[in-house]
């Protein structure tokens, strides 16, 4: 080992950083994290194997559940009866309707039918009461806090069904999935097969009591129209009979007798009106001194038409005798007395027939006025029947609209019962898979289980040491330093073993000068001997710590001896005043020192005393004093100091604790250069951070941070340095000193 790191060597007085690394994002390097990940393996197979014992351990203790899936489609049937005659579709079942019908199967009143349908509150798995008892459910009925035999709840029962079902929609279907788990193969495809039949065989009933319930008010209706009929008729028969309205041909009796009688009058007027025209034809004729015979009455007489064909006929002889015979003959006379005669004859002929139609004239006109008569007392009577026959239509409405709803009822009551009996098994559902007992549990799968467990441990293996790794306090790594504080990072120094035969760390330097603890102290020694304070070189060195335990008074031990092995005169100054830990570490009895030099009591002859190891010399702590921080900031400590650069090429000091007392701060100023020693993978970042602040705050002398305690193994797979940069010898067994 040549006492220099990978990294370019960096002088102890320069408080410029390191050159950084490009891959850090701020003071922290993912590729640090990775090596310390990778550092961590023992970690990452502990955690693997634990995560997998667990796995498997759950996986041979869990009880093995099976789930089985039924299917129940939800659609309206359209070849049922009831709905062969309707012409438009049936209307499918849309989202609400299917939620709707997967809260009825999950009904509590549906799961209780099914727990007592298949028996399952006398199953251990569904009713807790019947399960037995664990170690403190045993305590409890020891203690009379629980029944010994507790009585079976409904409602529990209910609930861990309820627990092990799930029902819901299958996606962008009408098909509802009925999900089931079991520990019994068996029940858990019996549970979904029987709800789906339940869930089915209730809707069948509920059907059909909706047909029953209106098949029934259809009846009770029915009794009642029947009963209104048959009162609303005899009430219009009654009214009939009383009113004397009695139907013929479609209208009443007097309605029929009015009608004859208009009929008969005006019949009656156009006979009058016809005599009185022939009548008053031949008045006319007469008055105006016309032939009556003219008349078409007297044309027509057939007695007249017999005298005046004779007359005539005698007209004629007589104008045939008038050519041969003289008017004076008598046989002319006689013929015109005949002619005279049938004249007479035909006059009074046609006298009666003008009677005649007087007399029809007056029988017509007598006819009319007794026409008119009875028409004028039928139509006072009908005032009155028109008012019975309003009321006998009203009773006649209520009858006829009776016996419409009595038919129509009985039409809707004969449907209601063909349909009842044909739709009898008829329901909007039906099965379309039914659950098959399962040969293999679906929970938990072996293969799949561990397959999960091995990638899961593996994750969890990783985020451990990677939690670990980001979370680790304390610094690993020469880099972690500089790119963390800025101060120069000085090496570091192994971790030393005690073991039975071993002396103290710092006896290494003495017995095994060529061994990796020495060379790891030559290495400080070398920083060290570079540093300088302006133009001379840097003879008083600080070493102190954090907090205590971090192998500062080891470090001073071993630089003193690597100092004066090396040929160089050394002396170390314990200024810790609390614990003073040099005698302990260099074999040395206690004996007056520092303290009492400081304060008047002895001299440097009285204090001075010789490492029995080696050529070093030390000036103990010594007595103990009340205030050891003002001492330590005196004078005369600055008068010891220089006269002891005057004999001595080096003075190591060792202090308390940066951060248990002021103790550092004060020697910090005094010292040429100090070295704050840090325990590897240990002391918290803002420990040191703290540390750095308080001697930096006291004195504006450089700082260098030297790793003790380093476990080289681990170390290297920390590090970027080459391996054989701090080569592995077998470890000699001591105990780190503080």
């Amino acid at each position: 080992m040549n006492g220099t790191q990978s990294n370019p060597v960096v002088a102890f007085g320069d408080r410029r950083r390191a050159a950084p690394d490009e891959n850090a994002i701020g003071d922290f390097s993912p590729w640090e994290v990775l090596r310390g990940i990778w550092a961590r393996k023992q970690i990452i197979l502990l955690a693997f194997a634990g995560f997998m014992t667990l796995a498997v351990f759950w996986l041979m203790t869990a009880t093995p559940t099976y789930t089985v899936e039924a299917r129940v489609l939800l659609s309206p049937r359209t070849g049922e009866i009831s709905t062969f005659d309707v012409e438009s579709a049936p209307l499918l079942p849309d989202n609400e309707t299917l939620n709707s019908e997967i809260q009825v199967i999950t009904s509590r009143p549906l799961i209780a039918r099914l727990i007592t349908d298949l028996g399952l509150a006398a199953n251990p798995e569904f009713n807790p009461a019947l399960r037995a008892p664990g170690f403190f459910g045993r305590i409890a009925v020891a203690f009379g806090l629980r029944d010994a035999s507790p009585a079976t709840d409904i409602e529990v029962v209910t609930d861990v069904v309820l627990s092990r079902l799930e029902v819901y929609q299958k996606l962008n279907s009408r098909v509802i999935a009925l999900v089931f788990t079991s520990v019994d193969p068996r029940m858990a495809a019996i549970v979904p097969n029987r709800l789906a039949e339940l869930y089915i065989a209730q809707q069948v009933e509920q059907r059909t009591g909706v047909n029953s319930e209106a098949t029934r008010w259809l009846a009770e209706q029915i009794g009642e129209l029947r009963i209104k009929v048959e009162q609303s008729e005899a009430a219009v028969e009654a009214f009939r009979a009383e009113s004397g309205l009695f139907l013929t041909n479609g209208s009443t009796l007097p309605q029929q007798q009015l009608t004859e009688l208009n009929t008969q009058l005006s019949q009656a007027e156009a006979e009058r009106a016809v005599a009185q025209a022939k009548l008053g034809n031949a008045r006319n004729l007469l008055a105006s001194g016309n032939a009556v015979n003219t008349a078409a009455e007297v044309l027509q007489s057939p007695l007249i038409q017999n005298l005046r064909q004779k007359e005539v006929e005698l007209r004629a002889q007589i104008a045939q005798m008038s050519e041969t015979l003289l008017p004076t003959h008598p046989r002319m006379q006689e013929s015109q007395a005949n002619l005279a005669d049938l004249e007479r004859e035909v006059e009074k002929e046609v006298r009666k027939i003008i009677e005649a139609l007087e007399n029809e004239a007056r029988v017509a006109g007598a006819r009319v006025e007794s026409l008119r008569s009875n028409l004028t007392r039928l139509q006072r009577r009908m005032g009155q029947l028109n008012q019975d026959e309003v009321k006998l239509r009203a009773l006649q409405r209520d009858a006829d609209t009776n016996r419409v709803l009595l038919e129509s009822f009985l039409a809707r009551y004969q449907q209601a019962n063909a349909r009842a009996e044909a739709d009898t098994q008829a329901s909007n559902a039906r099965i379309v898979s039914r659950a098959q007992q399962p040969t293999a549990p679906t929970f938990p799968r072996t293969g799949p289980a561990l397959g999960f467990a091995a990638i899961a441990s593996l994750i969890f293996a990783f985020c451990v040491a990677f939690l670990i790794e980001v979370f680790q306090r304390g610094f690993r790594t020469g880099d972690q330093i500089e790119r963390s504080t800025g101060m120069p990072f000085l090496g570091l120094v192994p971790e030393v073993h005690r073991g039975k035969s071993r002396p103290q760390p710092a006896g290494e330097i003495v017995h095994d000068p060529a061994g990796i603890y020495a060379e790891s102290i030559r290495t400080l020694q070398g920083h060290v001997l570079l540093a300088r304070v302006g133009d001379r070189r840097a003879r008083t060195v600080l070493v102190t710590s954090s907090v205590s335990g971090e192998g500062k008074t080891t470090t001073v031990a071993s630089l003193a001896r690597a100092f004066a092995m090396g040929g160089f005169r050394a002396v170390i100054v314990d200024a810790d005043m609390h614990m003073p830990a040099i005698p302990d570490v260099l074999g040395m009895s206690r004996q007056p020192g520092l303290a009492d030099l400081l304060m008047g009591r002895a001299a440097f002859h009285h204090v001075i005393r010789k490492d029995p190891a080696s050529q070093v010399h030390v000036i103990q702590a010594g007595t103990p004093i009340s205030n050891p921080t003002a001492a330590l900031a005196s004078s005369q400590m600055q008068w010891v100091l220089t006269a002891l650069q005057q004999t001595y090429d080096y003075v190591i000091i060792d202090s308390p604790a940066a951060l248990a007392a002021a103790d550092a701060q004060v020697l910090a100023k005094l010292a040429d250069v100090t070295v704050l020693a840090v325990k590897w993978s240990y002391t918290d970042r803002k420990t040191v951070a703290r540390a750095l602040k308080l001697l930096a705050a006291a004195s504006s002398r450089r700082v260098g941070l030297l790793l003790t305690q380093v476990d080289l193994q681990r170390y290297r797979r920390y590090s970027a340095e080459p391996l054989e940069e701090y080569p592995v010898r077998a470890p000699r067994r001591a105990t780190a000193a503080r």
